[in-house]
């Protein structure tokens, strides 16, 4: 599938299916996430795949509506190894973690899959839940799957910004 495509038939399934994702496929997104830009290439972030009966179970007292999704990708940012601008302060971990999200989410999508970006979630009681280091910080889950059969794009997922509308040329 080429990107353009890609772009144009991804969006934000709201209802998966049953169906178990292929361990082949979960690697392969994962390779891709190894690829992925990062501020400086420091790469602050560590991703939980949950997909077992347990983990999934889990992921309930973390607050998270996942839609019954099978496979769940948590990306965390490891604030040790976050790149810090100079002039604002501010470190990557969000546009990093950002990046590595939207990796997944095209990843799924190249794949034969779909996906959902969830930031609805208790980070905190993630965290405790999966017993994560200090340095991490949960950002985001990116639920993964084979959309259900009655899975379709939003009404809002066609309302698009013409170019001009948002593109300021200097």
């Amino acid at each position: 599938m080429d990107f353009e495509k890609i772009c144009k038939e991804r969006y934000s399934v709201r209802s998966f299916s049953d169906k178990k994702v292929e361990e082949e496929k979960i690697s392969a997104i994962l390779n891709l996430v190894r690829l992925a830009p990062t501020a400086k290439n420091n790469q602050p972030y560590e991703v939980y795949v949950v997909s077992s009966e347990k983990g999934l179970e889990e992921m309930k007292s973390a607050r998270a509506n996942c839609y019954n999704a099978q496979l769940i990708f948590a990306v965390c940012a490891d604030e040790e190894k976050a790149w810090k601008n100079f002039y604002s302060g501010e470190n990557s971990t969000l546009q990093d973690v950002g990046i590595i999200a939207t990796t997944i989410m095209y990843g799924a999508k190249e794949y034969g899959l779909e996906g959902i970006y969830i930031c609805m979630f208790d980070p905190a009681k993630f965290a405790e839940v999966f017993d994560l280091p200090e340095n991490l910080s949960p950002k985001c889950l990116v639920a993964v799957g084979y959309p259900a059969e009655d899975a379709a794009p939003s009404e809002r997922h066609f309302q698009r910004r013409e170019i001009e509308e948002f593109v300021h040329r200097v």
